[in-house]
């Protein structure tokens, strides 16, 4: 089987990998569960929030419009990423911008994993029997490589630590 590029990674130009041509049977798996999950968007939002406040009653503060806003913006982002599979260089500026926001909600790498595995966790439930394990691990990853572009972004947006001092000195 050759080999092919995922609709969410994004090489760089002179990267060998951007040559690969774009894997449009994932594309197609990665769609159809989330058709399914988008029919049921406000059960999936309402499940995933009440994991994570569960899980993280901390991340609370950081939400600041209400549960149904909330979960428009969630439907909202993910809606924009399925749809621009085709065009990574679209889905890297709307992650980018993404992870520079959610930075300025307060959002640290860590959190990151900690909803990825939540929302699987929340597509499973929403789906039960509807739904296949190669999918939820299909998402899984698309989930990941969101999150790392994600906080690329925001780690290019603010310098490491004691970056400030060094420059004023």
């Amino acid at each position: 089987m050759p080999l092919r590029r995922h609709p969410v990674a994004v090489p760089h130009a002179r990267d060998p990998l951007a040559r690969l041509p774009l894997d449009t049977a994932l594309v197609g798996r990665l769609r159809r569960t989330y058709e399914r999950v988008r029919a049921r968007e406000h059960r999936l939002a309402e499940i995933f929030y009440d994991k994570l406040f569960a899980a993280a009653p901390h991340l609370r503060s950081m939400f600041r419009s209400g549960p149904e806003a909330q979960s428009e913006k969630l439907m909202s982002a993910l809606d924009a990423v399925v749809r621009n599979f085709e065009q990574p260089s679209e889905n890297a500026a709307l992650l980018a911008d993404l992870g520079r926001r959610h930075a300025d909600y307060g959002a640290q790498p860590e959190h990151y994993a900690l909803v990825t595995d939540l929302l699987i966790e929340s597509m499973r439930e929403l789906l039960g029997a509807e739904r296949d394990e190669q999918s939820m691990e299909e998402w899984r990853l698309a989930l990941r490589l969101i999150s790392s572009q994600m906080i690329g972004a925001a780690e290019e947006k603010s310098p490491p630590c004691g970056a400030k001092g060094a420059a004023r000195r």
